[in-house]
């Protein structure tokens, strides 16, 4: 199955509204006995201590500002980011794709001409124990994922996903942009008319046509625009590479370029797009991958708190 596929079948919602669209607290400083080259500071620290599959490691670097800092996981380069207090943050997405068991990450830092210092740890992600969930769609409608949409879709929300805006507008946790339970949780396994397809990208709020759709935190729109298969979809930029996806909304109050503030009303809960009723997905993700929503709820040091 190709990606653009596998990311349609994603976000697939459950419980009468099928969404189909293209769409640990404590730190851990990373211990010596691990360092590659001389000890490892103590300013560089880990959290949360021990993720599961979906959360989102926080790298913190207190290197002096001149310094160059690189890391990589498992052996990928990760996008580093400045803090104001001149902090370095670093945010890796996790899914149910990344293997349980223990993972490589490595932090260089240079500081002008002295030699690179070099660190690595083993993180080790244990299992999310997700779901399997079983929709019988009606005839026709997975015809309906055809390559005109999912072109269509891709060119318009591919540019933004790839955004890695420097400075972070969010602070504080982040809240459920909708009061209406979830009915479809991240991370699920989904199966179409007995075929598996892919794990469910986003949580699913199973809210009623009209209910107000709110930012979960600050950022910049994005992308707010009818496709397709997404229907109404608005895309938050919340700065450093996280970004928030909202669609089948039945309207939407914002436009590209706005600076929202943290329950401002972006939208309203609709059946817009390759849909079956009112439904809210809202996906984030975090410079690359789709990660859980909810874990950014929850105070994580360096994060949230």
């Amino acid at each position: 199955m190709s990606s653009r596929r596998r990311a349609v079948c994603a976000r697939a919602g459950a419980a009468g509204a099928v969404a189909l669209a293209l769409l640990g607290t404590m730190c851990a400083v990373l211990p010596p006995a691990l360092s590659a080259q001389g000890e490892a500071p103590d300013a560089i620290k880990v959290a949360p201590a021990s993720p599961v599959q979906g959360d989102t490691l926080i790298v913190i670097v207190a290197a002096p500002s001149p310094a160059a800092v690189r890391v990589r996981f498992d052996g990928d380069a990760v996008p580093v980011f400045s803090l104001p207090d001149g902090q370095r943050r670093v945010l890796i997405g996790t899914t149910p794709d990344v293997a349980t068991g223990g993972h490589t990450l490595s932090v260089t830092v240079t500081e002008g001409t002295k030699a690179p210092q070099h660190y690595s740890q083993t993180v080790r992600v244990r299992s999310g124990h997700f779901g399997v969930r079983s929709l019988t769609l009606p005839p026709g409608t997975m015809d309906l994922v055809s390559t005109k949409n999912l072109d269509t879709e891709w060119r318009a929300i591919g540019p933004v996903l790839a955004r890695r805006t420097p400075v972070a507008y969010w602070s504080g946790p982040f809240q459920a942009p909708s009061t209406a339970p979830i009915d479809s949780p991240y991370g699920v396994e989904s199966v179409y008319n007995g075929h598996r397809e892919w794990w469910h990208q986003g949580a699913d709020f199973a809210g009623a046509e009209g209910d107000p759709v709110v930012a979960v935190n600050a950022g910049v729109v994005a992308l707010a625009q009818n496709l397709p298969l997404g229907g109404n979809t608005v895309v938050l930029d919340h700065g450093q590479g996280v970004l928030s996806e909202f669609i089948h909304l039945s309207s939407f109050t914002v436009h590209p370029g706005d600076r929202v503030a943290r329950g401002a009303l972006i939208g309203r809960i609709g059946a817009t797009g390759l849909v079956t009723g009112p439904s809210l997905h809202w996906g984030l993700y975090v410079n690359g991958r789709w990660v859980n929503p909810l874990f950014w709820l929850d105070p994580h040091p360096g994060l949230t708190s």
